[in-house]
């Protein structure tokens, strides 16, 4: 069996003037002949030797690469979303035809929005409440990510989800007057109230999820249906042997005469 021909050795030039540096340079350095710098870079697992102008194009074109990369992720997600609620297939078929850039991905948000809203409206019209808690929540968690998930969330993206957490309160009330809630264990504020019960009304009026301060910014607790067990009745305690002798005696003595002179002549 022949044995595979030993590897050519790379030669490495400097980009300026030619001149073969051996060893060749794993950091950006001047060339020992012209005194140029030769900048190095490493990109896809390649190492790559660059004058100081070329290495300007080099990072305008994969600023260019990753911001075209962004735009891909970010319209690929915006067009999921509007599929799962809805969004019209021809429209969501042209905006992902158009040429890639900010402007698509913009027509790509503004469908999957427009296309919540109606879903929600449906839903909340028919009280299919579970349905609304899981589109909201699904829309503040959109919301959330595209800003950074930066702490602590907008007012809007807040808003957005406190109307699930009312939409689950709803679907609760049908089966039960209070609510448990089912902490996360993400922060002291979440397992402080994991477990603990309040009402639905109070809940409604004056929301506590999301938890303010969670690291989460939009924590993960939720609310279950209080199981109330029924009052137990109270059982009558049975007298003591003493006390249950007591009354059978008094019960089997004759009442006292009436204090007078009823023996009297």
């Amino acid at each position: 069996m022949e044995e595979p021909a030993p590897a050519a050795p790379v030669v490495v030039a400097c980009p300026n003037c030619g001149t073969v540096l051996d060893p060749p340079p794993t950091s950006t350095r001047l060339c020992p002949r012209c005194r140029h710098r030769i900048v190095v870079r490493r990109f896809e697992g390649r190492t790559l030797y660059l004058t100081e102008s070329a290495l300007e194009v080099f990072e305008a074109e994969r600023f260019r690469t990753a911001l075209e990369q962004t735009w891909t992720r970010q319209r690929r997600d915006w067009l999921a979303l509007g599929r799962l609620v809805g969004a019209s297939p021809d429209r969501r078929q042209r905006i992902g035809d158009a040429p890639l850039s900010p402007a698509s991905v913009r027509a790509a948000r503004t469908l999957y929005l427009a296309a919540v809203e109606r879903a929600v409206r449906e839903a909340r019209r028919e009280k299919h409440w579970e349905v609304v808690a899981r589109l909201r929540r699904q829309q503040a968690a959109a919301l959330y990510e595209e800003a950074g998930n930066r702490r602590p969330p907008s007012t809007e993206i807040v808003a957005l989800h406190r109307d699930a957490i009312s939409a689950t309160l709803r679907e609760v009330s049908a089966v039960a007057r209070n609510v448990e809630l089912v902490g996360a264990a993400c922060c002291p504020a979440c397992r402080a109230d994991n477990e603990k019960v309040f009402k639905i009304v109070d809940e409604l009026r004056t929301p506590r999820l999301p938890h303010a301060g969670c690291p989460r910014g939009l924590c993960a607790c939720d609310w279950w249906p209080a199981v109330q067990l029924p009052p137990s009745k109270r059982r009558r305690r049975r007298p003591s042997g003493t006390a249950r002798a007591v009354a059978v005696d008094t019960a089997a003595s004759p009442a006292e005469d009436p204090p007078g002179d009823l023996d009297e002549p």
